[in-house]
C-alpha cells in the first residue's frame, strides 16, 4: 500500500542564518536538516530552492517571532514578508507558527546534552527549526483530535 508523502520543511528565519528542519514522509515528525548562512532574502530563496527540489514538500512552516504577550515584534513583519516571498516563488502553502521561546528551549536542549551554547548558534537554529515544525504538527494533531467525535 502506497502512503501519500506529506513532507514539510520548517524554518527558523534569521537575517544571517536560517535553521532548517524537514519532516518524515508522513508529515508528523520533525528532523534536523541544516543551517543556511545567507546574505539576504534572495540568497535564502536560492538556497531553499535546492532543498525544495530535493524534498518536494507540500508546505513550509516558518517560526513567527512574537512578544511574550503574543503581540507582533518588528521581526514579525520581516518574517511575514519572507513568507509571502516564499509563497510567490515556490507556489506552496506557507504556515506561520508561534516560535516564542523556541530558541531558549533549543539552548536548554544543548545544555542538557552537556554542550556550551557559545559557538553553537547554528545548532540552536537547527534545533529551533525542529521545535517550530514539531509544534505545528502537534497543534494540527490536537485540532484534529478535538474535532473527532467518539
Amino acid at each position: 500500500m502506497d502512503v501519500e508523502e506529506k513532507r514539510y520543511i520548517g524554518l527558523d528565519y534569521g537575517g544571517r542564518r536560517i535553521g532548517v528542519a524537514v519532516s518524515d514522509p508522513g508529515g508528523s515528525l520533525a528532523l534536523s536538516l541544516d543551517t543556511l548562512t545567507v546574505s539576504g532574502d534572495n540568497d535564502a530563496v536560492r538556497q531553499l530552492a535546492k532543498l525544495i527540489e530535493e524534498y518536494q514538500p507540500v508546505g513550509i512552516v516558518i517560526g513567527l517571532p512574537l512578544n511574550l504577550s503574543g503581540g507582533e515584534s518588528e521581526v514579525s513583519g520581516k518574517v511575514r514578508h519572507f513568507a509571502d516571498k516564499l509563497k510567490e516563488v515556490f507556489n506552496l502553502p506557507v504556515y506561520l507558527e508561534d516560535e516564542r521561546l523556541s530558541s531558549r528551549l533549543a539552548e536548554s536542549v544543548l545544555h542538557s546534552h552537556g554542550k556550551k551554547i557559545k559557538g553553537h548558534k547554528e545548532k540552536i537554529d537547527r534545533i529551533s527549526a525542529v521545535l517550530i515544525l514539531q509544534s505545528f504538527f502537534d497543534r494540527s494533531a490536537n485540532k484534529s483530535n478535538d474535532t473527532q467525535s467518539d
